[in-house]
């Protein structure tokens, strides 16, 4: 009943129907893809300002460390304990040696208040060393405790004689401190043992005006969003935006409870916002960083723009459709004569379309031939981007496939620094986090397929550094590659690879387990193409290749030069993938060969074309 009632249905009709049906679904698929526009977007800035997060903490952290640094190296000065420890202050300044202490003590001075975060450094004085300064008048390092007395930080030092050192906001300077020294400080106690008085009073290490404040705004924060420091006396140290951080200011001792876990956004309600909150604690400090970014600014830019978007394709749309109802009324019977032209003139499904000939008639059915000719021309250009599309399909499969390469490797190292961690060797620990951090920073960054060869090889030799720790330097490393090859492109973690290979297949299976890995690179041409390719070699002198694995290795690389999916027998994934990335990238002349490296080892040779040639 329904299809004879469509059946019976004007063509003007029908265009309404259709219409209208096709209006209610854009307007479902407009509310589904606004959906998750806005879920995508958050998450992916959420994301990102996680890890803006984390890395503003580590660069605040790195900042107290090296006050607290700079701090004891001023209070190991000879010429301090010396003066606290002499029975006669008039006969140790007379001294001969005391000038070269003093010498010393200056120059230290000198070179730590170069750094670029620092404007000043005093210690002030108890009023028993206080003539200090008439005698190095030359020198604004010595201050009397009187310029300081009036100062909140000192009386909070006076309140708790066991407090050692704080970091001090500008509520908690003198306004003479603030005008010309800095912001902020980080004070500590000079306790000398000496002739029974053991304090000599304060080092003071003043930062840069804004030197905090510019941390936080190096995140770029959102419109509406603000960082901001603050300690456990609810002082506020530092902020993208002083007004913003008083309006959703938080408790310090309410911030866990009131956002969550450390490092991890969650959506709260501040002030009558709805914002994304998240928070660390700076070590070595009390401060804790504390992030809000307003929901709205999140998304709302993307979804306006998706809004006026759609809105200006609903009225074009409304438009047509009503040149439609209006022109579908003068539709003729001509549309059957139209109808078995296109039927002589269909193409056959192996050949290409072709465009049929213009009427002379510029009426509907000669729009309707034109809009046939359209059709074919934008069906020519799909079939076109199909095209490009799968050069960009075989860009992503060539990340795919290099993105299995990575993670053993760092289950590896982690393992690796979880023992040494246990086994309680805590500069081991730190230099393999360090040289880990290096080594991903080099593999992560940026976006691109192919690098330096100079930048591999950086890779390569992180890696090795890595594998020196967990292997307790048994491993030797040789490159020998030209300087004029190094800026030759290469594609990422190509080497990597090989090298593990040699150590964990090779090397370290040898008793004893210790060896020599050789990486070397040349230019020669390639008889089969006629272009200059880059040939490298990664050879080691471990056990060697039997004849069985070896044909295996074989099997392996021409599997995966004819994109044939690996079988479950293939233990070496990493061969299979390089392989195959070279060959995706650059063709079938190109990849890896195995072979025995005399007079024991194996020998691994990379080809590639000279992109630069």
């Amino acid at each position: 009943m329904i299809r004879k009632r469509y059946r019976n249905l004007t063509i003007r009709r029908k265009f309404v129907l259709f219409n209208g049906l096709f209006l209610l679904t854009m307007l479902l698929f407009f509310r589904i893809v606004l959906n998750e526009v806005r879920r995508s977007v958050e998450e992916t800035t959420i994301g990102a300002e996680r890890l803006l997060l984390g890395q503003t903490s580590h660069t605040l952290e790195l900042v107290a460390e090296e006050a607290h640094t700079i701090a004891d190296s001023i209070a190991s000065q000879p010429l301090l304990y010396r003066m606290a420890n002499a029975t006669d202050l008039d006969a140790f300044f007379e001294s001969n040696d005391t000038a070269v202490y003093a010498r010393d003590f200056f120059s230290e001075i000198e070179s730590v208040q170069n750094a670029d975060m620092l404007s000043e450094i005093h210690i002030y004085l108890s009023p028993d060393y206080e003539h200090i300064t008439e005698v190095y008048d030359f020198s604004r390092v010595f201050r009397p405790m009187s310029e300081i007395q009036s100062s909140y930080w000192h009386g909070i030092f006076a309140g708790r004689p066991l407090m050692y050192a704080q970091f001090c906001p500008a509520f908690y300077l003198t306004n003479q401190e603030i005008r010309a020294y800095g912001d902020v400080a980080y004070i500590q106690r000079l306790n000398l043992t000496g002739q029974g008085r053991n304090e000599l009073g304060f080092i003071a290490i003043y930062f840069q005006t804004g030197f905090f404040k510019e941390i936080l705004s190096g995140n770029r924060p959102e419109q509406g969003s603000v960082y901001y420091l603050i300690n456990s006396r609810e002082s506020l140290v530092a902020s993208t935006d002083e007004e913003l951080s008083g309006i959703y200011h938080i408790d310090y001792e309410d911030i866990p409870t009131q956002i969550g876990e450390r490092e991890e956004y969650h959506q709260r309600e501040l002030s009558g916002q709805r914002m994304f909150a998240a928070y660390n604690n700076i070590a070595g400090t009390d401060w804790r960083l504390i992030s809000l970014i307003p929901t709205e600014s999140i998304h709302g830019k993307e979804q306006g723009r998706l809004i006026r978007q759609f809105g200006f394709l609903m009225l074009l749309f409304l438009g047509i459709v009503i040149l439609e109802i209006i022109f579908s009324r003068n539709i003729s019977s001509r549309i059957i004569t139209l109808a078995g032209q296109m039927t002589d003139r269909a193409v056959s499904p192996d050949r290409a379309l072709k465009r049929l000939p213009e009427q002379e008639n510029d009426d509907e059915i000669g729009q309707l031939v034109h809009t046939y000719n359209q059709l074919v021309e934008r069906i020519t250009a799909l079939v076109e981007s199909e095209r490009e599309t799968a050069d960009k399909l075989k860009v992503s499969e060539v990340n795919a496939l290099q993105s299995q390469i990575n993670p053993h490797f760092l289950y590896n190292m982690l393992d690796m620094i979880n023992w040494q961690a246990r086994a309680g060797h805590n500069e081991a620990v730190s230099r393999a986090v360090q040289s880990l951090s290096r080594f991903y920073r080099l593999v992560l960054s940026g976006r691109d397929i192919l690098i330096p060869i100079r930048d591999e090889l950086r890779h390569v030799t992180l890696y090795l550094e890595l594998q020196n720790m967990r292997y307790e330097d048994k491993l030797h490393f040789i490159i020998d590659v030209p300087d004029e090859l190094s800026e030759c492109p290469i594609p990422k973690l190509v080497l990597q690879p090989m090298v593990e290979n040699s150590i964990l297949h090779g090397i370290l299976e040898k008793e004893p387990p210790v060896g020599t890995i050789v990486i070397m690179a040349w230019e020669e041409r390639n008889p089969g193409t006629g272009r200059d390719d880059i040939v490298m070699t990664v050879s080691d002198d471990g056990i060697g290749l039997t004849e069985e694995k070896l044909c295996e290795l074989k099997e392996v690389l021409n599997r995966a030069s004819r994109g044939l999916y690996p079988q479950e027998s293939d233990t070496d994934l990493a061969v299979y993938n390089t392989q195959q990335r070279l060959t995706l990238l650059f063709g079938q002349e190109y990849g890896l060969t195995y072979r025995h490296n005399e007079p024991r080892g194996t020998e691994v040779e990379i080809r590639i074309p000279n992109l630069h040639a």
